[in-house]
């Protein structure tokens, strides 16, 4: 064992022992600037760096009058290359699952790459940033390392740790930290074990780790660090049988490790812990990047395959996909809300029921609560249904929750439309402001031409979507193509270019033929084919006309349109009775899912006094439509939401 040695010489013998210092990289003695009291006896003065504004090593607070101690702070160089290093590391880990989740969406491997290389970018910088700015908060409130002549605090606001509570100092290097983060010098950690200083016996034999990294400070200050601490300590190196001891639990790559006799077991069962400790949470970070990032690469893959299908219509294989992402990431709202789209755009095609859509819509609000398209897409739901107050409530939640968006007007707009108030929609759409997307600005122009078409203004409904590509393959970023197709099979129509018409009203329904809207806008379509034919064409397009109505009735009861049409069809067939029936139904159907515009329409259309329509009084009817029409007009709908339902 080492026998008991003044405090300077086990100073120098320390510093022999374990580091090679040089005056270049730690000056010691006597600054170039002189101390007060720096020749006082264990009294080191402030020292200072050799070049000119090198910040100090360490400094002597009693000698500048800021306090009592040693304070040794954190280097600024150190912290920035400490962020350097760890803004690649962390930046790599998370571009590896977008670089997966891109491969769907990418158009060639350059692309790819150019991508993956702007993720990887984006990622480094905000890190670096972010760190430092950490870093920066956390060395100003800390300080730095503190030693006074009763004990270490860690920070300044640290508890005290007495000096003899230390029974042991460990210092190893950390290769794997070097190289992981690239750092100019070597890594090493220094673990401080002590005693809580108070309570008994079986208290005091359970000894703590305070573990202090060198990548904090600068080499020079890292290394008067420990050798201080060394000195005031007291503690000693191990003989040899100590060292045989304590072979077993020591790290292998052990730099040094002083330790007080009488605390050797303890020591070792604290380093047996230590021991098993890290490997624990090695295996743990290693199973956590592991899961973390594999299971965020198959659900944004996923995601963006779906995107991907749904793009080009692909519908069964996109649910396939977001399926997949929702059963890996059961709290990904934005899959759900996609999940839910396939869900509706199968219910359209008669493959799926709407049910099946909510559910989804309603499972992303649970999983974001502020989240706003699936309480539109709620919203269009209900208006499938012609349930315009839920309708309605939904979107003014969604206006709350998001006033910049531009989709929740257009929402309010296609509801004005739905009810026949032709100048509230048009106002609502006056008042979108902002950029709008691709199938925002396709929905806004359909729907103004809509408006204007039954406004009767057919050339300017044909100016507000006579730019648009009638081939649905020219679009492929969820635009509402079908709706497109309808407005302007309706409005070819209306100038009796059926030629033109009827293949964009087939077309329209191939798409969606279990949307009740864009049927009864189809049957109309032939309806009005049929009633300037005058060949073997008009039972034709009579017949595929009651089709289509059959067809709507059962998506629709609800839905003025359906009888007024149907009534049309039937005054055609020669059916007076029958087509009396169906147009006195209109007035049947409530004020909530009523339609101002079929109203009026069903006025203009009894008052042009068709012969094959037996009613008892066309004038009463044409009134009562009238009268009606002229009621719900001048509604004034209650703008409210409610957060429980």
């Amino acid at each position: 064992m080492l026998q008991e040695e003044p405090k300077a010489k086990l100073g120098r013998a320390l510093t022999q022992l374990i580091f090679t210092r040089s005056s270049e990289n730690f000056p010691v003695g006597k600054s170039k600037k002189k101390s007060r009291k720096s020749s006082a006896p264990g009294n080191q003065g402030e020292l200072k760096g050799d070049a000119a504004g090198q910040e100090p090593i360490f400094l002597d607070l009693e000698a500048t009058g800021k306090g009592e101690g040693l304070l040794f702070p954190f280097n600024e160089k150190a912290l920035a290359q400490l962020a350097r290093g760890t803004a690649v590391v962390i930046a790599t880990c998370l571009a590896l699952p977008d670089a997966i989740a891109l491969i769907p969406n990418a158009t060639s491997p350059v692309s790819w790459a150019i991508r993956v290389i702007g993720v990887w970018t984006i990622a480094s910088v905000a890190w670096f940033v972010g760190f430092l700015f950490l870093t920066g908060i956390f060395k100003l409130i800390s300080g730095g390392v503190l030693l006074t002549s009763k004990g270490l605090k860690l920070s300044r606001f640290d508890r005290l740790i007495p000096y003899n509570c230390i029974h042991s100092i460990l210092l190893e290097p950390n290769h794997v930290f070097t190289r992981l983060f690239s750092l100019p010098d070597t890594a090493r950690r220094l673990t401080i074990l002590f005693d809580l200083g108070f309570g008994g016996k079986l208290v005091k034999s359970f000894l703590f780790p305070n573990f202090v990294p060198s990548f904090f400070f600068s080499k020079a200050t890292f290394d008067a660090l420990v050798l201080h601490l060394l000195e005031r300590t007291g503690l000693k190196l191990p003989t040899l049988e100590m060292k045989e001891q304590l072979e077993q639990p020591l790290p292998p790559d052990l730099a040094f490790c002083s330790i007080e006799k009488d605390k050797l077991p303890a020591v070792a069962a604290t380093f047996r812990f230590l021991k098993s400790q890290r490997n624990l949470v090695t295996v743990i970070i290693a199973i956590s990047l592991v899961s973390f990032l594999g299971r965020k690469a198959v659900v944004n893959f996923a995601y963006n395959s779906g995107n991907r299908a749904y793009s080009q219509a692909r519908f069964d294989s996109a649910k396939q996909y977001y399926d997949l992402a929702v059963k890996v990431d059961p709290t990904f709202a934005v899959a759900w809300n996609a999940l839910g789209q396939t869900q509706f755009r199968l219910s359209e095609r008669n493959l799926t029921d709407f049910k099946n859509a909510e559910g989804c819509w309603r499972t992303a609000i649970l999983c974001k609560l502020d989240y706003v398209e699936p309480r539109l897409n709620l919203a269009r739901l209900a208006l499938v249904g012609r349930d315009f107050r839920e309708a309605r409530r939904l979107v003014v939640h969604a206006e709350k929750l998001a006033p910049q968006d531009n989709l929740a007007p257009l929402m309010e707009a296609e509801i004005e439309l739905r009810q026949g108030r032709l100048p509230e929609c048009l106002n609502v759409l006056s008042r979108v402001k902002g950029k709008l997307s691709g199938d925002q600005e396709l929905l806004s122009h359909c729907l103004r031409a809509q408006a204007l078409l039954f406004d009767g203004k057919t050339k300017e409904a044909l100016d507000e979507i006579s730019a648009y590509s009638l081939n649905p393959t020219a679009y492929s970023h969820g635009e509402n193509v079908t709706l497109l197709l309808s407005t302007r099979a309706l409005i070819e129509a209306r100038q009796e270019h059926f030629a033109e018409a009827l293949p964009l009203a087939r077309l329209s329904v191939q798409r969606q033929p279990n949307n009740a809207d864009i049927l009864l806008a189809a049957a109309s379509v032939y309806i009005d084919a049929a009633a300037v034919e005058t060949s073997s064409q008009r039972l034709e397009h009579l017949r595929q006309g009651q089709v289509l109505l059959d067809r709507a009735s059962a998506k629709a009861s609800n839905n003025p349109w359906l009888y007024l049409e149907r009534g049309r069809l039937l005054s055609l067939l020669g059916k007076p009775g029958q087509a009396g029936a169906s147009l006195r139904q209109v007035l049947s159907v409530a004020d909530a899912s009523q339609d101002v515009t079929a109203l009026k329409t069903l006025a203009d259309f009894v008052a042009s006094g068709p012969a094959a329509i037996e009613v008892d009084s066309l004038t009463e009817l044409k009134d009562a439509a009238l009268s009606r029409s002229r009621y719900l007009e001048s509604v004034q709908y209650e703008r409210y939401f409610s957060i429980l339902r």
